[in-house]
């Protein structure tokens, strides 16, 4: 099973790699690697090879590319890889230069220079471009540098105060808007993170419709409520790449069941292509290109 004769446990792999054991997990359900085999008493054992492997994306990772880009390559691609950026430190072109320096700003600590350069982007790429370009791919690789420990927990909170900020003082400029579709945004039950909700909120509000927030960790009796209440044609779930892809898919089921036959339910989030769902009234969209197509669709 192992040429090299040596199985390590998760708690051993996560101190050679300085990978965290939920990042391994994530990664192993969502892209196939690592795929431990288990040991008797059903727990995963990882091979020397599964080991080198991840020391070599976790190396990519740093130099500046995304768990996409990298997870599933094989070993002589990403040493292929580092060696195309040794000279470099981070892969051109991967992050656009105003999140590096974003990114630089919040390894600093230096929360006053992330304001003033978050405004300075949203000035000159206006709202939709500095979702899109700006803080959805921000977002992203902070949640990567966490994962890899290039940057502490108090990083990626600091962010999301700051953005969370932002965002909502240029969505209440659309409040009270009665604009069509409206789109009730949600999280389910165990589901704090309310970046990606928030985002799309304003994505949607400058695409012309009218979104209206619930909020995190919300049960799915008054999601159904609430959506009545607000006369909403679609239903948008944001998921994390932590969420309990089983949990979502009852809590989506009991959605579908319970709404009208006229009401579309949106899964947004990278992880909402893990989910193996299928309804005809549930549409995926990992993507903003996704998202816009499915506006297209409704008008």
């Amino acid at each position: 099973m192992d040429p090299q004769g040596l199985l390590l446990n998760i708690s051993a792999v996560e101190r050679d790699t300085g990978l965290s054991k939920d990042v391994l997990r994530m990664w192993e359900r969502r892209y196939g690697f690592p795929k431990p085999d288990r040991n008797p008493a059903g727990v995963r054992v990882y091979t020397q090879e599964h080991v080198e492997r991840l020391m070599l994306v976790a190396r990519t990772l740093k130099a500046g590319y995304r768990a996409g880009e990298v997870v599933s390559r094989s070993r002589d691609e990403l040493s292929d890889l580092l060696a195309s950026t040794a000279n470099t430190g981070l892969k051109t072109g991967v992050l656009p230069s105003s999140v590096e320096s974003l990114l630089r700003h919040l390894e600093r600590d230096d929360v006053p220079a992330l304001v003033v350069e978050i405004r300075q982007n949203l000035a000159t790429l206006g709202p939709k471009r500095f979702v899109v370009e700006v803080c959805s791919p921000l977002v992203e690789r902070v949640g990567e540098a966490w994962a890899v420990r290039e940057l502490e927990i108090r990083h990626e909170h600091m962010l999301s105060a700051v953005l969370a900020t932002q965002l909502r003082l240029m969505l209440s400029t659309y409040e009270g808007a009665t604009a069509q579709p409206v789109v009730l945004l949600a999280t389910l039950p165990g589901e704090h993170h309310a970046l990606g909700m928030e985002m799309a909120a304003l994505y949607l509000a400058l695409s012309g419709a009218t979104p209206r927030l619930l909020g995190v960790d919300s049960p799915p009796d008054q999601i159904v409520s609430a959506a009545r209440h607000a006369r909403a044609r679609v239903i948008g779930i944001s998921i994390s790449a932590s969420a309990k892809l089983d949990a979502v898919t009852a809590d989506l089921e009991w959605l579908l069941r319970e709404t009208d036959d006229d009401t579309r339910v949106w899964l947004g989030g990278r992880r909402s292509k893990s989910v193996a769902l299928i309804h005809p009234r549930l549409d995926r969209l990992p993507t903003w290109d996704d998202l816009d197509g499915a506006l297209a669709r409704l008008n």
